[in-house]
């Protein structure tokens, strides 16, 4: 994505040259007049960002039409490919931050000042000088505490470790004044304006519950210790903050559409000037643009808020979406490359538990739903500690045909989190593709079966809710339908059935396929009338039970009846079918089961699957 004539958007690299000495532990020195400190650093910091606007290339605009999205002054449109076309940063631009720190430096050393404090420690990072950017930081000692908790997150977050980060940022928002409360505490731009008005129409307490759900299910990894997005988005505030009261690389006052585009699509990577073609964008007198560009892996990680009042009812990949889709954008740095997951989650009943069972693949990249237009050479860990320095593109794309499915050693999970708090059950494992099983009292959660190759920087996902809901004595339940593999025998029993779970809900159109489930709370000798068909399109598009395309019938006729249980138990009976589709065209369709016991509305439960070629 691009900005202009400003930005939004993530990390990017920066060499460490010689910075100036006795940064680390300055003691602050008395001075008659600090007020004429902190102005001459303004003078600085303004002169700096002027020196390098006025430094970077200018190129002709290959852009086409107008934007993608406005904000404000903000035209955001999708680089896609070209997203990394932009100049290195000269290198007298990277001299000239230098000199600005050694400035800021001398007069940190002599002040207490927010203001500075802030603006030293966002060069260093910017620079790559990562380790006195968090001497500063953790030397703080400022009247406002809190910011020094901020600004020890930020650097914390950028050297990648994010549990840190998370502590730090915490006892930042405990701390904010009142003035700081709206930016720290609630989704202001994240969410859309009706999903600000809803928190906020809510109690403090519902609304501190409402946060922290929001923040858990956003977590772009389990696997991975810490919460890097929620860090990222405390990250993103402090560098708004420095911003406001500072001169910027756009060269216009900061202000509410600058804001919202940079809590939304992050930190910029490198920047671009262009004859601006768009009426209206460009400064007075000034034909020139300012380009700010994003991270080409960035896509959407946050949990859909219009499932924030019932996490468990999100469907299958809600969330993860392309960024031409996501409302926000950000680039995991331990995993460039994130794409979704061939999954299959079941779940059956053991008593008052929840068996969940959980198959897993991860797919060939011509099949990934969320992967980016072009392939990315995987992002580096630290950036702006890069050698190449903040504002040097990124490597080229990878040719297709070097996307490999999965060529290392990973680690696999599966993940449930309780919708209502407490700590997540989860199951790993080392294998690229399996089955996992995990029992759990019945509840509501979020599940995540997760792959994380580290060695390349690769993940795959796959979330959605997932809930049951307690029996009733004298009512019949149906667990949800299993698809096995290809030609997969008829399993006794779903110890048998579990390992023979496919990895995805994808069939052929000619294809035979087995499919089986569980039937609870019958009674001895009870008949139950039993019918498979399909619908076009997900669950969703069922209009009213028994709606279906087409009745298929197995080649025995089902009959459930047995007698080996005393009538005042809950009964649990397996059954497995092998299936042959009709004649049906490629697509989405739902495999609905329904029992039909005397006397009793019907029971039915569904299976979204994809018919190919």
């Amino acid at each position: 994505m691009r900005t202009w004539p400003h930005p939004a958007l993530p990390l990017l690299l920066m060499a460490c040259m010689a910075y100036p000495p006795g940064i680390r532990g300055q003691a602050p020195v008395a001075q008659a007049d600090s007020s004429d400190l902190v102005e001459e650093a303004e003078d600085r910091q303004r002169d700096f960002e002027r020196f390098r606007e006025r430094r970077i290339p200018v190129a002709p605009s290959t852009r086409q039409g107008g934007c993608d999205e406005r904000i404000g002054r903000i035209c955001i449109w999708f680089g896609g490919e070209g997203e990394t076309d932009f100049p290195p940063e000269p290198t007298e631009t990277r001299n000239a931050r230098i000199d600005l720190i050694r400035d800021l430096s001398r007069i940190h050393a002599q002040i207490r000042d927010p203001w500075v404090t802030g603006q030293l420690v966002h060069y260093l990072v910017e620079s790559g000088a990562l380790d006195e950017a968090e001497s500063v930081a953790r030397a703080c000692d400022l009247a406002e505490p809190w910011w020094c908790d901020a600004l020890l997150g930020y650097v914390l977050h950028m050297t990648d470790r994010h549990v840190e980060a998370e502590a730090a940022f915490r006892d930042a928002a405990l701390r904010v004044p009142e003035s700081e409360e709206e930016r720290w505490l609630t989704p202001r731009f994240i969410f859309s304006n009706d999903g600000v008005d809803a928190f906020e129409s809510e109690d403090p307490a519902e609304q501190s519950r409402l946060w922290e759900l929001f923040w858990r299910f956003s977590d772009p990894l389990y696997l991975v210790d810490g919460n890097d997005r929620l860090t990222e988005h405390y990250a993103r505030l402090v560098v708004a903050r420095n911003r406001e009261d500072a001169e910027n690389p756009y060269e216009i006052s900061w202000g509410r559409d600058l804001e919202e585009s940079l809590i939304r699509y992050g930190r910029q990577i490198g920047w671009s000037r262009v004859i601006n073609p768009v009426v209206g964008l460009a400064r007075a007198g000034d034909p020139r643009s300012t380009v700010g560009h994003h991270h080409p892996r960035s896509r959407g990680y946050l949990f859909p808020e219009d499932f924030m009042e019932a996490p468990a009812e999100v469907g299958a990949e809600s969330w993860v979406t392309a960024p031409r889709e996501a409302r926000t954008w950000y680039a995991a740095p331990y995993a460039a490359d994130f794409r979704g997951l061939d999954t299959q989650v079941a779940r059956f009943r053991r008593g008052e538990d929840m068996l969940v069972v959980g198959a897993y693949r991860p797919p060939p990249p011509e099949r990934d739903p969320f992967a980016t237009e072009t392939p990315v050479a995987p992002a580096r860990r630290n950036p702006f500690a890069s050698r190449s320095g903040f504002g040097q593109p990124l490597p080229p794309p990878a040719p297709p045909e070097e996307e490999a499915v999965v060529e290392g050693p990973v680690t696999a999970a599966l993940f449930l989190v309780p919708e209502s708090g407490g700590e997540p059950y989860s199951v790993q494992g080392a294998d690229q593709e399996g089955v996992f099983r995990l029992q759990v009292p019945a509840d509501r959660y979020v599940s995540s079966m997760e792959v994380f190759e580290p060695g390349s920087e690769r993940a795959w996902r796959a979330r959605q809710g997932i809930s049951q809901e307690a029996l009733v004595r004298g009512l019949v339940y149906v667990s949800d339908l299993m698809i096995l593999r290809e030609d997969a025998p008829l399993p006794e029993d779903l110890v048998e059935a579990i390992p023979l779970a496919r990895p995805h809900v994808r069939v052929q159109g000619d294809e035979r396929f087995t499919v089986v489930w569980e039937v609870y709370g019958l009674g001895i000798d009870q008949e139950v009338g039993v019918t498979l068909g399909f619908t076009e399109g997900r669950p969703g598009f069922l209009q009213r039970v028994g709606e279906f395309l087409g009745v298929v019938e197995p080649e025995d006729p089902v009959e459930v009846t047995f007698s080996d249980a005393a009538a005042s138990e809950v009964e649990t009976l397996f059954r497995s079918v092998t299936l042959q589709l009709p004649d049906m065209d490629p697509g989405e369709y739902t495999l609905h089961l329904r029992l039909d016991v005397p006397g009793r509305e019907p029971t039915i439960n569904s299976r979204p699957i994809v018919v190919v070629r």
